[in-house]
């Protein structure tokens, strides 16, 4: 364990905020503590785990295999049509490359399919928008989720992940586009990448600003990065305290707030283009699955018929406010960071 001063800012001085357990996976009967800093006023694991001792504090299952689902005919041909929709979509409001002829209707296409594209914006089901010649860096890629569904929808996907298991799983698919190592092992050339994309994972880097610097040099000059991951200043976390599910201690290190990841990215050398929040109940049902477990030793009343008429109508509007427990931030290369 090393105790330090924040990564971000450098000031020595913070504040103890809670303790907890390693309530998820119970890999270790260890307490641990989140602080804020005083200076930039993030929040982070101190003291923490070292760069060699963390592997340890992950279970050989963190990165199951996922098993592939089988459909029927009628599910197919639904599938189908959803993802002719989709793609038209992606064509007309997100700005994927699209055919000649076809440009020629865009304009119809684009107002017929206006109130789908709003309902589905508005549901949280919004796409990742295209970017240069569409080459994507998935950072913390895990067995190639994320990358299976990007190919998909025509990017140029690559990968790279710490877990030599996780690699295994996405290079059977992917090939050598996914390698293992972090990001600043890969020594990729710059301006390699038109998008790079960071779902839930920037918590758990030691040196998160050094890592977004490195990501700035890898980017082209238009080229973007996405960064999903817990929202620390959410009306949940705030809610639930030191029971909050998305805490993970200790595999995560950083907490991240609106504000405390704008200043982050800004510091890297780039221009905040959009802050959402996610919509979605799972995390809210998962923390109130813990308290009522460690707190009441009982589970949860009731569970389907609460999430449903109350947590989930309560979760889309709290999200739509800018409160939800997910931060889903997209930020543009300042040029003049260079």
């Amino acid at each position: 364990m090393e105790t330090i001063s924040c990564e971000v800012c450098g000031e020595a001085s913070n504040t103890a905020l809670f303790s907890q357990y390693d309530l998820t996976h119970r890999v270790t009967d260890d307490l641990f503590t989140v602080v804020r800093c005083r200076g930039c006023r993030l929040l982070f694991l101190n003291p923490r785990p070292t760069r060699e001792e963390i592997g340890g504090y992950y279970p050989a299952a963190y990165y199951p295999e996922a098993a592939p689902r089988q459909t029927g005919d009628l599910r197919r041909t639904a599938k189908r049509w959803s993802g002719n929709i989709r793609r038209w979509i992606a064509q007309d409001f997100y700005g994927y490359p699209v055919s000649e002829s076809a440009r020629r209707w865009q304009w119809a296409r684009r107002f017929l399919l206006w109130p789908e594209f709003l309902w589905r914006r508005w549901r949280g089901r919004g796409l990742l928008p295209w970017v240069g010649q569409g080459r994507v860096l998935d950072v913390g890629c895990g067995s190639g989720g994320n990358l299976a569904v990007l190919q998909e929808q025509g990017w140029k996907v690559s990968g790279v992940d710490a877990s030599a298991v996780a690699v295994a799983q996405a290079q059977a698919r992917f090939g050598d586009r996914v390698r293992q190592g972090d990001l600043a092992s890969m020594a990729y050339p710059e301006r390699t990448f038109d998008t790079v994309l960071f779902s839930h994972v920037l918590e758990h880097v030691h040196a998160p600003l050094p890592l977004l610097r490195e990501v700035w040099r890898i980017v082209d000059w238009e080229g973007r990065v996405v960064i999903l991951c817990p929202n620390a200043g959410s009306l949940e976390a705030r809610l639930f305290g030191r029971w909050w599910f998305p805490w993970e201690l200790p595999r995560h290190l950083y907490h991240y707030e609106r504000a405390t990841l704008t200043r982050v990215l800004e510091a890297a050398g780039f221009r905040i283009e959009s802050v959402r929040t996610g919509l979605g109940s799972l995390y809210f049902m998962a923390s109130l699955d813990r308290l009522c477990e460690e707190r009441f030793n009982r589970a949860v009343p009731c569970r389907r018929l609460i999430e449903k008429v109350l947590i989930r109508p309560f979760c889309f509007c709290v999200g739509h406010l800018g409160y939800g427990t997910e931060l889903k931030v997209s930020a543009r290369k300042d040029r003049s960071a260079g």
